[in-house]
């Protein structure tokens, strides 16, 4: 593969990943860290683009995303990949991109209307669907065009920060006092992206072919490549945004989240100009996210069902998440989050797995531990995220269960069991050696 193809598809891999969210984020935690940004801003980079690259290079190690739940049965997998792509889909992450991108990129020029809301989303999905149906020209489209536009605003906002930032660096608050690296870390685990990382290896996998690689390891090896310039794109962006929030105290004091931050900012830098870069930020990091999660969805759906066509798909999926996004941000993520809390921890469960594959004696019998112990700790987590969950259950969980306040109750028992599961077949296995060679 030539050079330039690689960088573009690692521009590519780099905008997917970098939507709204992941430019919100850090400002309010450089905000909250004050003089701990730089220690928190590691934990959310090892939360965040640990997790991803970590996803990618999973699909790397498995030979491709098909062979990640190799382990289970066929309707198992299938179950786990529509969930996936369900999720990062219509009934979450493309809805909320394009509420993002409606909130910050064109309401502050509009004001509140409802006509003009339902139309700027049906308008916004109805591009993402046009540049999403040629999975072929992706690369293209968003790697060699829209990316390179995203970085030259961002760059834009970086220079200006640093040459004339509008504050100094304040003390630390809160948690960030005496916890900046876990609390940045929860923040990058919250981010959830490492669900995007294992949806996008399909498209990556599909675009990478399309540029003539056609043997299997050659094709996750650029997975990889493309996985690690795109993490260091987004510690690069994670950086500045940070700084950002850092020296935000005298123009967005105590704000209630990010968005609020870095709307005053810009607009403190650049005037009312401020606001149409910003603009263009958001419309474009939330359009980028859009296709290629519309893209690996339908990519999915095809080959599983490949009597409909790719097209087809993108217009199915396209048409649900302008439908669901009509509900509102806040309903939306009142009604997914308990789904995506609980998801999230089988899918970081099937990550590990994966990378730690070739060392285990019995991969399936560890994956199939590890994977039912983070599902079921998970759905507790996400009936937690409900408010269904009894009070005094709610409160021993607390008192006994590491992080489960922060919805991470999983983690603990996940390493627990994956401990316990390589130990136990360890043993069995020496065993089994043991007791032949007596035999023999």
């Amino acid at each position: 593969m030539r050079k330039t193809n690689i960088i573009a598809l690692g521009f590519m891999t780099f905008s997917m990943f970098l939507g709204a969210g992941n430019v919100i984020f850090p400002p309010m935690i450089g905000q909250m860290a004050g003089h701990n940004t730089p220690i928190a801003g590691l934990g959310f980079i090892i939360g965040d683009v640990g997790l991803t690259l970590l996803g990618l290079i999973a699909i790397s190690l498995a030979g491709g995303a098909d062979n990640l739940l190799q382990d289970f049965p066929e309707r198992v997998q299938k179950l786990f990949w529509v969930l996936l792509f369900i999720i990062i889909g219509p009934a979450f992450v493309i809805p909320r991109a394009a509420m993002v991108a409606y909130e910050i990129g064109f309401f502050p020029f509009v004001g509140a209307n409802q006509w003009l809301f339902y139309s700027y989303i049906f308008g916004y999905l109805l591009l993402v669907m046009f540049l999403t149906l040629n999975p072929q020209k992706i690369v293209i489209t968003v790697g060699k065009w829209m990316t390179p536009a995203l970085l030259i605003l961002l760059i834009t906002i970086a220079v200006a920060t640093l040459v004339s930032p509008l504050g100094t660096v304040q003390q630390a608050r809160d948690a960030y006092q005496h916890q900046a690296f876990s609390e940045g870390l929860i923040q990058g685990y919250l981010t959830m992206d490492a669900l995007g990382a294992l949806g996008f290896g399909w498209i990556l996998a599909v675009t990478i072919r399309s540029m003539g690689v056609s043997s299997k390891r050659s094709v996750a090896f650029y997975i990889a490549i493309a996985g690690v310039l795109a993490a260091i794109g987004m510690i690069i962006v994670y950086s500045a945004m940070l700084y950002l929030g850092a020296t935000s105290n005298t123009i967005s004091p105590n704000a209630s989240n990010g968005g609020h931050i870095l709307t005053a900012y810009v607009s403190g830098l650049f005037g009312k100009f401020g606001l149409i870069i910003l603009a263009g930020v958001i419309s474009l990091a939330c359009m980028t996210t859009c296709i290629g999660v519309a893209a690996a969805g339908a990519e999915y759906f095809h080959k599983v069902r490949p009597k409909i066509s790719y097209g087809r798909y993108v217009v199915f999926i396209s048409i649900c998440s302008a439908i669901i996004s009509t509900i509102g941000l806040n309903k939306l993520i009142g009604i997914t989050l308990p789904v995506i809390v609980g998801f999230y921890p089988v899918t970081i469960a099937v990550i590990a797995t994966a990378i730690l594959r070739r060392w285990l004696t019995n991969p399936k019998k560890v994956n199939y531990i590890v994977c039912s112990t983070a599902l079921c700790f998970g759905v507790i987590d996400g009936i937690n995220a409900t408010g269904w969950l009894p009070k005094d259950v709610v409160t021993w969980l607390s008192h006994h269960l590491p992080l489960f306040d922060q919805g991470m109750g999983w983690i603990t028992p996940g390493l627990v069991a994956l401990l316990g599961a390589i130990i136990c077949t360890e043993l069995k296995v020496r065993s089994s050696f043991a007791t032949s060679s007596r035999h023999s």
